[in-house]
């Protein structure tokens, strides 16, 4: 879904932003995320546990599982990911999963795909662990990402990758996303800066 055409100019602390996805939208989306993943399950045996990555996630997961008619576990991991001469490099988990997830069904939760290389390095590790199925939600997308999770040629594949909306190659913050300052993740709508 595009994001274009819905937008309000405004300045915040004197900086200009620009909504591009206003919350009710957002509300919307995440429900019909919430309710393909319950019906994906209903009636499943396998348990199904949702991680949410941190911190930018918070936001967008406590929302998404709220919407989930199911008996789900619900984890979290932090993954830092190095960035060297503007180029994302290795990634390190500073946070790990409290849970056992082998033989169930996984759900990574973020608040934006970017260029796939933290998805694709999380989902290989979490492989290790034998999961039943390892599956992608982000609220964003963004339309020139490097690995396709769904792609049969790629080493390392998901069953499922969901997203709500798709944007360009533009920074944007609020809803769990911030800006250079670590500030706006508790803005209610999505924002260009």
């Amino acid at each position: 879904m595009h994001c274009k055409g819905f937008f309000r100019i405004f300045k915040l602390h004197n900086i200009k932003m620009i909504e591009i996805i206003g919350s009710k939208r957002i509300n919307i989306q995440t429900k019909i995320l919430a309710k393909q993943i319950t019906d994906r399950h209903r009636g499943d045996k396998t348990p199904v546990v949702v991680v949410g990555l941190l911190n930018g996630a918070f936001m967008f997961y406590s929302d998404l599982v709220k919407g989930i008619d199911l008996d789900i576990e619900c984890d979290f991991m932090r993954v830092k990911s190095y960035v060297r001469k503007h180029k994302q490099g290795d990634i390190q988990i500073t946070k790990d999963l409290e849970t056992a997830i082998r033989r169930k069904h996984v759900y990574l939760v973020d608040d934006i795909y970017d260029s796939g290389n933290t998805m694709k390095a999380v989902t290989e590790y979490l492989e290790v662990k034998k999961p039943a199925s390892v599956n992608i939600v982000t609220l964003i997308k963004r339309k020139e990402s490097k690995w396709d999770p769904l792609d049969p040629k790629s080493e390392t594949t998901v069953e499922s990758f969901q997203y709500a909306f798709e944007i360009d190659d533009e920074w944007i913050v609020g809803y769990g996303m911030d800006n250079d300052k670590g500030h706006c993740r508790n803005y209610p709508s999505i924002y260009s800066l």
